[in-house]
């Protein structure tokens, strides 16, 4: 492992740095009361459990509740077998999506940099790629697209031209895990101590693309069905690893559907273009309907505005409006529900010292 020079001296030898310790960390962990703990990163969740990476080595660890692929941890290690989990740090960044089964944030991964937003350039699906953005800047972190599968069309260049133009202000890289082509550029946003997401639907290429980056086989390929070109889920959990040249990659299932928990941020980040066009509206709350003078719908009409991403750019802002409303619900019956334990525990307390 190579020293890095914008860490203090007493972080560059240190056992945690090829998992993303640096001086950002090392402040939190400070934070944390004292106490028999030592720092360690959650690079794999368990049922009930937690696969840690601490200054001794790789280790299981109890946690309730369990963090998420990506959280720094106190860890406070009772014995050579077992371990505890006795905070989690305060995270800088939270990938995350409703859970498609219950009203709850599914927490992908935590304390990221970077969300590489995997795509395969024979497959390009524009509109799932505009949701992606937008979750990823949701999240805290900076988006990058990245267009696997560079072999398998006749125009790479072509179709990189095409996600820019319509992917306004995304970073795009275009790769090839089966003939190295585009790897580097990749290595080199991860450097020097970048964690990184990889998100993308199944067959994407994210598990060739991580184990390309990792220089070994160190993660499971499936093949992608002939009928259809699209993959089986052959990575079922989410996985922290170190990337030799530097930086922390976070492999993740294909997401069959990614819908939204939060999206105000994410929406305007991702669709910034828009955003400011919206500025010249006649109306500060212009919907770009049906209003008078709206520059979104007058930018659609002259071509300046692609018609497919304002298209995208509509129903995004519909989802991200029931879900900040769906949120705020929440929220008011959560508070609405401490009110009444609060209530209730103050009657149960007047009514303990009270005569039979």
């Amino acid at each position: 492992m190579t020293s890095d020079s914008h860490l203090p001296d007493s972080l560059v030898h240190h056992s945690l740095v090829p998992y993303g310790w640096d001086q950002r960390v090392s402040t939190l962990y400070a934070a944390v009361p004292a106490g028999d703990h030592v720092p360690a990163r959650v690079v794999r969740v368990e049922r009930g459990a937690c696969l840690v990476q601490c200054p001794a080595g790789t280790r299981l660890a109890i946690a309730d509740p369990p963090p998420a692929v990506g959280d720094w941890v106190a860890l406070r290690v009772l014995d050579d077998q077992d371990a505890l989990v006795e905070a989690v740090l305060e995270r800088w960044s939270v990938l995350s999506r409703q859970d498609p089964a219950r009203e709850t944030e599914q927490v992908l991964a935590a304390n990221l940099d970077l969300v590489l937003i995997v795509t395969p350039a024979d497959r390009l699906h524009l509109t799932r790629v505009e949701r992606e953005l937008l979750v990823a800047w949701e999240s805290g972190a900076v988006p990058v697209v990245v267009l696997t599968k560079a072999d398998l069309v006749d125009d790479p260049e072509a179709v990189r031209a095409e996600a820019l133009q319509r992917l306004v202000g995304a970073d795009v890289i275009l790769t090839s895990p089966r003939t190295g082509a585009g790897i580097d550029d990749v290595a080199r946003v991860l450097q020097p101590n970048r964690s990184a997401a990889l998100l993308g639907p199944s067959g994407a290429g994210k598990s060739s693309l991580a184990n390309a980056l990792l220089g070994e086989d160190a993660l499971a390929i499936g093949d992608v069905r002939d009928n259809d070109r699209r993959g089986r889920h052959t990575t079922t959990t989410r996985q922290l690893v170190p990337v030799p040249s530097g930086g922390v990659l976070i492999d993740t299932p294909g997401l069959r559907s990614l819908p939204l928990w939060r999206g105000d941020h994410g929406l305007a980040a991702a669709f910034r273009d828009v955003e400011e066009l919206a500025e010249a509206c006649r109306f500060g709350d212009c919907q770009h309907d049906r209003e008078p003078g709206c520059a979104v719908k007058e930018a659609v009409a002259t071509g300046t505005l692609d018609r497919q991403r304002f298209s995208s750019y509509r129903k995004l802002q519909g989802e991200v409006a029931f879900a900040e409303r769906a949120h705020d619900a929440r929220a008011r019956r959560a508070e609405e529900q401490q009110w009444k334990n609060i209530t209730k525990a103050q009657r149960q307390g007047r009514g303990a010292g009270r005569p039979r």
